[in-house]
């Protein structure tokens, strides 16, 4: 049983929230298009996580499709089995295993596709892996992010952290680099010449770029109230879920007053945002994340 980036890296919750908002609904039709699958095909999901994606390919696609979702977490798999099964999705499956070693038969897919997986693993390896699994005519795209492209606003009005809360975060926080290190996060990441250059060298053909700016706004006028209220909790909750864990795993590096006291901080200023939702001030704070696609077809 394999639960490291689960329990170390990246939460069920964190890992949820953060996929629900880039793949909404309402775009639903731009990312169809661009990964090129259709109804009736056989999908793989590499890296799939807790099942967001899978999910609403099992919808978009329709019962005539297979969905496979794959991911070496067995907490993710175990949370997304769960999840399509309560929601009655009969057309999407869950498998533990490595995006280096799936376990699928040769040519029996009709396209691959994967998000923020290939920055952790080797290239190579990961594209000749899906390329052994796709079908002659299938298509591979691999999605990930561009943090070097994001736009990020901090409008004057935003509650900003205190002095205390990024004291207490950065005694919380101390070694993320060597952390990352440690279990490979982001060991792998393309560089976005040499990422297509890779998908002609092992073999794949038709090659394409693409790019998509997803924006996360909270005062935007086509969110209900709800739902500008929920965007703001699924942070808040992201970010108290982070604590939580680092505090397990940094050996209780911040004592039970402190922990309370940055639980805290974080609680009142996430609900000074909520404030400005609840009496219609709108301050414009919102992050646009670039998303790269590049994919390819199997001769």
């Amino acid at each position: 049983m394999n639960t490291l980036w689960s329990n170390k890296i990246q939460s069920i919750l964190n890992l949820e929230s953060s996929r629900e908002l880039r793949f909404r609904d309402d775009r639903k039709e731009l990312f169809l298009n661009l990964l090129g699958v259709k109804e009736g095909m056989a999908v793989v999901d590499v890296g799939c996580g807790p099942g967001v994606i899978t999910r609403k390919l099992s919808k978009r696609l329709g019962e005539n499709s297979k969905i496979i979702g794959i991911d070496r977490d067995s907490n993710f798999i175990e949370h997304a089995k769960k999840v399509a099964e309560e929601i009655g999705l009969n057309n999407v499956s869950y498998y533990e295993g490595d995006a280096l070693s799936l376990p699928i038969e040769d040519d029996s897919v009709d396209a691959c596709i994967s998000y923020t997986v290939i920055e952790h693993v080797s290239n190579r390896e990961f594209l000749l892996e899906q390329k052994r699994i796709t079908k002659p005519g299938g298509r591979i795209s691999v999605m990930y992010a561009r943090p070097d492209k994001y736009i990020k606003t901090e409008p004057n009005e935003l509650p900003k952290q205190s002095e205390r809360e990024r004291e207490l975060l950065d005694k919380l926080f101390p070694d993320v680099n060597d952390q990352n290190e440690k279990y490979g996060v982001g060991m792998y990441w393309p560089d976005p010449i040499g990422l297509p250059k890779l998908f002609e060298e092992v073999g794949l053909i038709n090659i394409q770029i693409d790019a998509i700016a997803v924006p996360v706004a909270i005062d935007d006028y086509r969110n209900s109230f709800n739902e500008k209220i929920a965007i703001v909790e699924a942070e808040e909750q992201q970010m108290l879920e982070s604590v939580e864990m680092a505090q397990k795993q940094n050996n209780n590096r911040l004592t039970d007053m402190e922990l309370d006291e940055l639980q805290q901080l974080i609680n009142n200023r996430f609900d000074k945002r909520i404030g400005f939702i609840k009496n219609g001030v709108n301050i414009w704070d919102y992050i646009i994340t670039m998303i790269q696609i590049v994919s390819g077809t199997v001769k």
